[in-house]
C-alpha cells in the first residue's frame, strides 16, 4: 500500500491521574478499513473460524476425593492445601492430561486429513493459557509423530532460583519444578550462539525451521509470544486452546 499513512499509538501505562483514552486525546476515526475491504484488496487473507469442545468436565466427587487421598498421602498439610486450591481452578481442570490428549489427536488428524498441513506446505501455531499448559503439550506431543517436529516457545527462561529447596524436596512434582525441568531436557543439547541465551538460540532456530522448513516443524506450542510481528508464510493455521477473552 505505497500511498498508505501509518500512525502508531503506545501502550504506555499512565498514571491515574494523567489517563485518558485515544479517543478523549486524538478524537474520532480519522479514517476505517475493514477487514473485508483488506481481503478484497489482497492486502490480508481472510481468515475462518472453527469453534471445537472438547469435554472438560471432571468425574464423580468421589473419584476426585478418592484420586487426592491416593496422592496427598505422603504430603504435609501445607502441601496438601496447596494441592486442594491448585485442583480446584479451572486452569487445572483445562490442564488434565485426558482433555489435553483429546486436543492433541484432534490436532493429528486435521495434520492427515487438511492437504495443506499434510502435504508439509504447512503448518499451525497452538496458543496454550499458560507457560504450564505449554510445556504439558510439548511433553505430550513427544509421543506422537510431531516427536522432534515441535517446539515451545514462551517467554520462561530457566534458572536455578525458579526452584525453591523446600519445592525440590517435595514428594510430588510442583508446577514451577515441571516447567524447569521441561525446558532444562529441551535445553541440554543446545549449543548458545555468541551474545545469546541458550533459550533464545532455541528459539530462533524454532522459527528459522518453522518458516522455512515447515515439514521439519510443523507445529510451535506458545504462550503470548509470536501471535503478532511473525513472518511465517506457512503459518496457516491458529489453533487457541485458551479463553479469547484474554485477548479483549
Amino acid at each position: 500500500m505505497p500511498n498508505a499513512v501509518f500512525i502508531g499509538f503506545t501502550g504506555t501505562p499512565l498514571l491515574k491521574k494523567d489517563a485518558q483514552t485515544s479517543l478523549e486525546v486524538f478524537g474520532g476515526y480519522i479514517h476505517t478499513y475493514k477487514f473485508s475491504e483488506g481481503v478484497e484488496d489482497g492486502v490480508v487473507l481472510d481468515l475462518v473460524y472453527e469453534a471445537r469442545d472438547i469435554d472438560q468436565r471432571l468425574t464423580s466427587q468421589q473419584s476426585v476425593d478418592e484420586w487426592f487421598a491416593v496422592v496427598t498421602k505422603d504430603l504435609n498439610d501445607w502441601q496438601k492445601e496447596e494441592l486442594k486450591s491448585q485442583w480446584g481452578t479451572m486452569q487445572n481442570v483445562l490442564s488434565s492430561e485426558s482433555r489435553m490428549r483429546k486436543v492433541i489427536q484432534d490436532i493429528i488428524f486435521d495434520f492427515k486429513k487438511r492437504r495443506r498441513l499434510s502435504d508439509g506446505r504447512g503448518n499451525a501455531i497452538l496458543v496454550a493459557s499458560s507457560i504450564y499448559e505449554a510445556c504439558k503439550y510439548f511433553i505430550l506431543f513427544q509421543k506422537t509423530p510431531f516427536k522432534g517436529r515441535c517446539a515451545v516457545v514462551t517467554s520462561y527462561n530457566p534458572l536455578a532460583r525458579d526452584v525453591t529447596l523446600e519445592e525440590t524436596g517435595a514428594n510430588t512434582e510442583t508446577d514451577k519444578q515441571f516447567i524447569y525441568n521441561t525446558y532444562n531436557e529441551l535445553l541440554k543439547d543446545v549449543d548458545a550462539k555468541p551474545g545469546m541465551t541458550k533459550t533464545e538460540t532455541y528459539e530462533e532456530l524454532a522459527k528459522e525451521l518453522f518458516t522455512k522448513e515447515p515439514a521439519n516443524m510443523k507445529l510451535l506450542v506458545v504462550v503470548d509470544k509470536l501471535l503478532t510481528g511473525f513472518d511465517a508464510p506457512p503459518c496457516t493455521y491458529l489453533l487457541y486452546d485458551r479463553n479469547c477473552s484474554d485477548f479483549s
